[in-house]
């Protein structure tokens, strides 16, 4: 089953994210949380239109390694900070047929990436600033409609999907001017950029907590 299973993004979106992808994304974590830019826009193929099935999303690690941002790229600079297992996050429609997965994109529009690692906000995922990760969509089979937060022996994981070019570097503060411009372009929320001077707010040493701009709205 979970080789016909295909998950893609919508088309707007998933142009979005292989555009930034080729400029190496980054996203902002805050301590209060920020929303992703791109968003998250799933789109499902070949479920079984009668079947149950929930959607979890993680945002894992992509690598051990540290990174900066040095005469104008990225590089490793060392070894990445201890991580501990990712955050899972059900998608709040719960338990659904195939049919009703199938009819629409898939939004995560709730989750808010943060730096800060006592954050208790049900929606929020930690990340660490200057490491790069993946969200990865987990697609499970349900034999009730039970939510899926409580434990359900008969869940089945049919399949796990990591799309690469939805890999980003987490930031406090934007670091490439050539990223700045195309979120600046294409996020309605980015009002922060536009109003005030881009180079005053690029930092080349990032601060703990940096609300510049909004990734999306919060």
């Amino acid at each position: 089953m979970s080789n016909q299973v295909q998950v893609s993004l919508k088309e707007e979106q998933d142009r979005l994210w292989k555009l930034f992808h080729s400029h190496r994304n980054e996203m902002i974590v805050t301590k209060s949380g920020r929303k992703m830019f791109p968003k998250l826009d799933y789109v499902i193929r070949g479920l079984n239109q009668n079947k149950l099935y929930a959607m979890m999303l993680h945002i894992e690690q992509s690598d051990d390694c540290r990174y900066k941002f040095s005469s104008g790229k990225w590089m490793k600079s060392g070894k990445a900070e201890q991580h501990k297992e990712p955050k899972k996050l059900w998608h709040p429609d719960g338990v659904r047929s195939g049919k009703d997965w199938m009819a629409n994109p898939i939004c995560f529009d709730s989750v808010k990436i943060t730096n800060s690692v006592d954050s208790s906000n049900a929606s929020m995922i930690f990340l660490h600033s200057m490491h790069i990760y993946t969200p990865v969509l987990s697609v499970y089979e349900s034999q009730s409609e039970t939510p899926m937060g409580i434990p359900q022996p008969s869940t089945r994981l049919v399949t796990s999907v990591r799309l690469d070019y939805t890999e980003f570097i987490a930031v406090t503060a934007y670091q490439n001017d050539a990223l700045i411009k195309l979120k600046i372009q294409f996020n309605p929320f980015a009002k922060g950029f536009r109003e005030g001077n881009q180079g005053d707010r690029k930092r080349s040493s990032p601060s703990a907590d940096d609300s510049t701009t909004d990734e999306s709205s919060s």
